[in-house]
Order: structure tokens, then C-alpha cells, then sequence
């Protein structure tokens, strides 16, 4: 018995490694931008481009993905995920130009679906319902939220040892151990959850127009200065035209992607709300790297190494969590603890955004953000599946995925560049009105900065312009610190909301209930 049980751990923790790679097909270079886009040579744009692309391909190809899945054998489905991984990643160093190491990147992380779907169907057949969901979803988002920071981390790393093409020789080396582990622990080649093929591809065409419209916003919108340009107005209006043509194709199909019944369990629709303010929340981690890497200069591994913070917070978080969930502690508290730890790490950056901010000020802000993603991310996938039929599995999934990566995380962090970029604008214009006569602080400081020019022997033309421009340099460092000092004291706000109202209303005093549908932790 005791042998087995062991055996049972082995094939078990075997299972769980083969996912890691395909989680993380696209996160081993994240921190290589600047040295892909030096490489090419390309406008911004077109890199933002190739930096969104990759990541609207996965989302929309993972509803036919999953479909696929289940008409293939498993062992034949890891075994070309992995190979075809190989490929793609390994074309992305031949290419010359910037469109075709999109389209590679963009096929690794269609593969990569296909490949975290092969990976985890054992462990569903295998393990559940011997497995209780709650450790289920925690042990899985445990495991991708965790090997994403590890390999972002080995990725910067492996750039300043040599360039950003390490990460993808690495990356391959991930791929030929699944290859391996996969002739190992995959004894069988047969497709057990195979059914008849049935899918919406009308509705998985309006849905990419409505990623690719999306994605012109993602893009363009900070550019173009969102509404006031005609072109966003009009895909705007287009987003609406899409929407309508969808529930009007939904009416006339029985097995859409996103099919409205499953509106009609008010846990989705709460859950995908919830998602998406966890997105919201979320997504401000982006402003905090653009900071240190724009402003603070920070190199790549010194942004890896304190994102590693957030790594202590989930090894922290997300086990507690799935302790409480699967002791059946309320909901309630789990969500108090996710709302609370997430409003402790703005209200702490808000603080600490002054002039002098060093990389030990964001440890302890980002241990508190690993904690709340710790707590809510698993919470909120299960409680979104909560009651779900299997019929609804993939509306309920792409629900969520909706709500919380295409809107929140990914439009809602473009709209929130803009805003810091007018709010930063708003307040350089109001410091640089106090230069007058009369701030004699500033004349002081002007004067002085103009003493050092003139002491290094420069005319007193070149002097008075370079002591402006400095003042001019240490205004802008002064405006970009307020803008992120207000963006942090309103979310703080936002994050501390959700508590009162569970605690007014008394909301969530219950376990989570029953779910049955297949953990998807993209």
C-alpha cells in the first residue's frame, strides 16, 4: 500500500512538471524587450504589436484548442505539442524581420493550449474526484503562477549571461524533457474524453474580430489618444456592431462558445465581474515595472530579482488559501484576505513613491500583491465554476478570461497609461508654474545649479540653459512620482471597497460549493 501511494505521488508530481513548459511558452523572454526590439530594429509600435499578438492568439484559439484536445490521443497530443514547440520557438532565431518572429511566437502560444490541455487531462482522470477541486485549482495556479516568476527570472538572467536567444534554447530544453516524461508516464495513447466534434465556427470568427478590434485598442489607444481620434471612436463603435451580431448568431446555434445560459447562474455573472476587478487590480504591476525600468533604470535582472517577491507572497498565499477552501472556511474571509492584501500593497507604494526609491522600497508591497493574488486567483476560478454544468464548462471559461485578460488586464492597462501619461503632464505643468520670482526655493536652487556650469567654465548662456533644463529633469521625476502617488491611493480605495461591502451586507458566509468542470488556470 505504502508502495503505491508513493508511486501514485511520483506519476503525480511527473504529471503537474509537464505542464510548467507550456505555461510558461511566452514568459522566458518577457524581460528581453529591449533586446528583441534592438535586434529588429522596428518602430514601437510595431513591436507592441508583436508583443500583444502572441497573447490575443492564445485566447482565441483556446476555446478550438480545447475542442481538439479531446478528439486526439494523449500521448500523440503531448508528443507534437512538444515537437511543434520546438519548431516554432527555435524558428523565432532564423527570422530576419519582426512579422515573422510574431507569427512563430504567436504558433508557440497556440501549441501551447494544446499543450497545457494534454498535460493536465491525466491529472483530471487520474486524480479527480479523488482530488478535491479546491486543491486541484490551488496546486495548478500554484504551479503556473509560481514557474511564471521563476522562469521570467531565469530568462533575465540567462540574457545578461549572453542575449535574449538563451531563454529560447533554454526553452527548448524544457520541451525535449516533456517529450521524455511524456514516453515515460503516458502509457496509453488513447483520447478518453473524445466525443462527437461539434464546434461554433461562426462564433469563433466574430469572437477574433472582437480580440482584433480589441487589440487595434490595446495598441493604438495611448497613441492616438483614445477617443479623440476618429479611428478609435469608430472601432469602438465596431466592438458594439460585433456584440450584436453575436447574440443575434447565438440564437440560431446549440453550442456557442460563450452561450447566454450561463448568465442565468448568477455566480458567473458575479464571478466574471470579480475576475475582472482582480484584473483591474491586478494589472497595476505593470506600472510599477514601467517605473523601474523607465525612470529608475533598472536592468532586467535587478526587475527579475524583486519580482521574485511576488513569489514568496504565492508560496505563502496560495497554499493557505487552498487550506482554508478545502477545509471549507467561508468565502468571506478568503476574499478579505485576497481585497485586503492587495489594498496593503498599493496603500504601501503610496508612500514610498519619493524621490529615492530604491529596489528594496518594492519587496514588501510585492510580497502583499503575490499574497492577494494568492488568495483571489484560485477563489475566484473556483467560485466562477461553482454550479456550472459541463455543457457551459467553456462559456464559463471564456467568461472569465474575458473579463480579466482581455479587458481589465489588457485594455484596462493601456487606459491606465494614458491617464498616468495626462496626470503626469497635469501635475509637470503645475510644478513648472511655481518657477516665478517669487518661489525663492526655486531661484536658489536655480542659481546654484547655474554656479556648478559656470565653475566647470561654460558661458553664462550654456550655464542658465543647462541649470533649467535640470530643474526642468528633477520636475519631471517630481510630476511622474505624484501621478503614481494618486494612481496608488485610489486603487488602495478600490481594493479596500469590496471588504465593506461583504462585511455591510454580509455576503459570502458559505464554503464554496460544488464544481465540476475542468480547471483551466490560463
Amino acid at each position: 500500500m505504502i508502495a503505491g501511494k508513493k508511486g501514485s505521488l511520483f506519476t503525480l508530481i511527473g504529471l503537474y512538471i509537464l505542464t510548467i513548459p507550456f505555461f510558461n511558452g511566452i514568459n522566458v523572454t518577457s524581460y528581453d524587450n529591449s533586446q528583441i526590439l534592438g535586434h529588429f530594429g522596428e518602430s514601437t509600435t510595431a513591436f507592441t504589436y508583436a508583443l500583444y499578438i502572441p497573447i490575443f492568439a492564445m485566447l482565441a484559439f483556446l476555446p478550438l484548442g480545447l475542442k481538439i484536445g479531446k478528439q486526439i490521443p494523449m500521448r500523440t497530443l503531448i508528443l507534437s505539442a512538444s515537437f511543434l514547440s520546438i519548431l516554432f520557438n527555435t524558428a523565432t532565431l532564423f527570422v530576419t524581420t519582426i512579422e515573422w518572429f510574431t507569427f512563430f511566437r504567436a504558433l508557440l502560444a497556440v501549441v501551447s493550449v494544446v499543450g497545457i490541455f494534454a498535460s493536465m487531462v491525466p491529472i483530471l482522470l487520474k486524480y479527480n474526484p479523488v482530488f478535491n477541486m479546491a486543491l486541484l485549482y490551488g496546486i495548478l495556479q500554484f504551479i503556473q503562477k509560481g514557474s511564471q516568476h521563476i522562469y521570467q527570472f531565469l530568462g533575465a538572467h540567462f540574457t545578461s549571461f549572453y542575449n535574449w536567444t538563451f531563454g529560447i534554447y533554454f526553452l527548448n530544453i524544457n520541451f525535449l524533457i516533456c517529450i521524455l516524461l511524456a514516453w515515460f508516464f503516458y502509457k496509453a495513447d488513447v483520447a478518453p474524453m473524445k466525443g462527437k466534434f461539434q464546434f461554433d465556427w461562426r462564433g469563433w470568427i466574430i469572437m477574433i474580430l472582437f480580440f482584433a478590434v480589441i487589440l487595434f485598442l490595446c495598441v493604438e489607444g495611448q497613441s492616438r489618444n483614445w477617443l479623440s481620434d476618429f479611428k478609435i471612436q469608430l472601432a469602438c463603435a465596431f466592438l458594439f456592431i460585433i456584440l450584436g451580431v453575436y447574440l443575434i448568431h447565438v440564437r440560431f446555434t446549440e453550442d456557442a462558445i460563450i452561450d447566454p445560459a450561463v448568465y442565468r447562474h448568477k455566480n458567473v455573472v458575479i464571478g466574471a465581474f470579480i475576475m475582472f476587478y482582480i484584473g483591474v487590480m491586478n494589472g497595476t504591476g505593470t506600472v510599477v515595472k514601467g517605473y523601474m525600468d523607465n525612470i529608475l533604470g533598472f536592468d532586467s535582472v535587478t526587475g527579475a530579482q524583486t519580482h521574485l517577491a511576488l513569489l514568496i507572497g504565492l508560496c505563502i498565499s496560495i497554499p493557505l488559501s487552498t487550506y482554508l477552501l478545502y477545509k471549507r472556511i467561508y468565502l468571506a474571509t478568503i476574499f478579505i484576505l485576497g481585497f485586503g492584501c492587495f489594498g496593503l500593497y498599493h496603500m504601501i507604494l503610496f508612500f514610498r513613491f519619493y524621490p529615492g526609491i530604491d529596489t528594496s522600497d518594492f519587496f514588501l508591497p510585492l510580497i502583499f500583491k503575490g499574497l492577494g493574488t494568492g488568495f483571489l486567483f484560485p477563489l475566484s476560478l473556483l467560485y466562477i465554476s461553482e454550479g456550472v454544468p459541463p455543457k457551459l464548462s467553456g462559456s464559463r471559461m471564456m467568461s472569465g478570461i474575458i473579463a480579466q485578460a482581455v479587458i481589465a488586464s489588457l485594455l484596462g492597462s493601456a487606459i491606465l497609461g494614458t491617464y498616468i501619461s495626462n496626470l503626469n503632464v497635469h501635475h509637470k505643468t503645475g510644478l513648472s508654474q511655481q518657477f516665478t520670482p517669487m518661489n525663492q526655493e526655486a531661484q536658489k536652487q536655480l542659481n546654484n545649479s547655474k554656479n556648478k556650469f559656470l565653475y566647470l567654465g561654460q558661458s553664462e548662456a550654456e550655464a542658465t540653459k543647462n541649470a533649467e533644463k535640470s530643474l526642468y529633469n528633477q520636475t519631471s521625476q517630481a510630476a511622474i512620482l505624484l501621478a503614481y502617488k494618486d494612481i496608488y491611493l485610489v486603487m488602495s480605495a478600490i481594493c479596500f471597497l469590496p471588504i465593506f461591502i461583504i462585511l455591510l451586507f454580509k455576503l459570502w458566509r458559505r464554503p464554496i460549493g460544488r464544481v465540476e468542470v475542468e480547471p483551466i488556470p490560463i
